[in-house]
């Protein structure tokens, strides 16, 4: 295969965010559109909330399929105008990616390349995984770290500014076509009940004198 066809296969979106907490990039909110569309996505998403103890902030990962909430913020103490990362859980958290890649997926999310990805820990062995299998995969990146991104990948990724538009743009170019896959599952699952279980004939119960 050559090069420039290698390249146009990969399906790497990457949000760059400004440094701020604060601006949304979208990306849950998208991963849910595409699941009520019957898309398998899979992966994590990452939600900050304010910190009612000496933490500014509190990290979440979240996981698209069921849910599960792993916290990877640590408490630094009073004055700390930010919290340190727990890799112990981010390790615990990169299992979820790992799950999802062992089945077919339409996409996989993965919340950030961030500083631990930067430094080749992380999840960027995951990020890498997905990548090698031709999985569509979406992050996102802050400003700072774009150059260690585009290091990372060969800058071959297509680079989204947050919000759905550009994100329901991308994901348009490298979709999977026909039936969603979860579709297809439900249709298939159907099907095959209906054949274990087939409709029996009703016979007219005959009329008594």
């Amino acid at each position: 295969m050559a090069e420039d066809d290698i390249v146009s296969s990969l399906k790497i979106g990457v949000i760059v965010r400004p440094p701020d907490a604060s601006v949304p990039d979208s990306m849950e909110g998208f991963a849910r559109i595409l699941q009520g569309q019957g898309f398998l996505v899979r992966g994590l998403v990452q939600r900050n909330s304010a910190s009612s103890g000496d933490c500014a902030c509190t990290m979440t990962l979240v996981d698209l399929e069921n849910g599960q909430e792993f916290r990877i913020s640590q408490n630094l103490g009073s004055g700390s105008t930010c919290c340190r990362v727990d890799t112990q859980a981010v390790a615990e958290a990169s299992s979820v990616l790992r799950r999802a890649m062992e089945n077919e997926i339409d996409l996989l999310v993965v919340n950030k390349f961030g500083k631990l990805e930067s430094q080749g820990h992380g999840m960027v062995d995951e990020i890498a995984a997905a990548v090698s299998r031709g999985i569509p995969l979406l992050t996102s990146v802050e400003v700072p770290l774009l150059d260690r991104w585009r290091e990372f990948t060969g800058g071959v990724a297509e680079e989204l500014t947050p919000g759905c538009g550009a994100l329901m743009r991308w994901w348009d170019n490298v979709r999977p076509r026909g039936v969603p896959r979860s579709s297809r599952l439900l249709r298939a699952v159907q099907e095959a009940a209906a054949d274990a279980q087939p409709f029996q004939r009703m016979e007219p119960i005959p009329e008594t004198s």
